[in-house]
């Protein structure tokens, strides 16, 4: 109890005393309703906050760049992947001529304002095909944006090199 004098009244100074405790510690395992409840939350929070990228199945080799910048609005994916014959277009993962893209690309522009062309194009494609989709896509009234991978940290550019 604080404030309480020594016995022999002389000494003024506060004796502490200890108060026992009602309360005893836990011990053992949580309950498991609570436990899953943390863990369905923490999935529920970690699935809302991640972008829902659509990521397309045809393999290109993107070429590098030192930044990207993702937008979460309606994204549709036109691929121009490398082959012996020349350069395959895809409209979503769906083989596509010109025209054809032409016609998907009215479509869209016709269905939503806030559409959005990613192109993934092999880093072996020459510019022409990606400035011909890019093309499309502008008169179609759609952004058009090129999907590059991020640079790599071990490859920095060297311009002064005297050792």
């Amino acid at each position: 109890m604080i404030g309480a004098r020594r016995q022999n009244g002389n000494d003024k100074t506060p004796v502490m005393r200890r108060i026992p405790l009602k309360c005893k510690p836990l011990s053992g395992m949580p309950p498991m309703i609570a436990v899953i409840d943390i863990f369905f939350l923490t999935l529920f929070f970690f699935m809302l906050s991640s972008s829902f990228v659509q990521v397309s199945g045809i393999k290109v080799d993107l070429p590098r760049a030192e930044t990207t910048v993702s937008a979460d609005i309606e994204k549709f994916i036109v691929t121009i992947a490398w082959s012996a014959e020349g350069p395959k277009l895809f409209f979503n993962d769906r083989p596509v001529t010109h025209e054809e893209l032409k016609e998907d690309l009215a479509k869209i522009s016709g269905i939503s304002r806030s559409a959005m062309i990613v192109i993934r194009a092999d880093r072996r494609i020459p510019f022409e095909p990606v400035s011909e989709i890019m093309t499309m896509a502008e008169k179609a009234q759609l952004a058009s944006f090129i999907a590059v991978m991020p640079q790599r940290k071990d490859r920095e550019a060297v311009f002064n090199k005297e050792k």
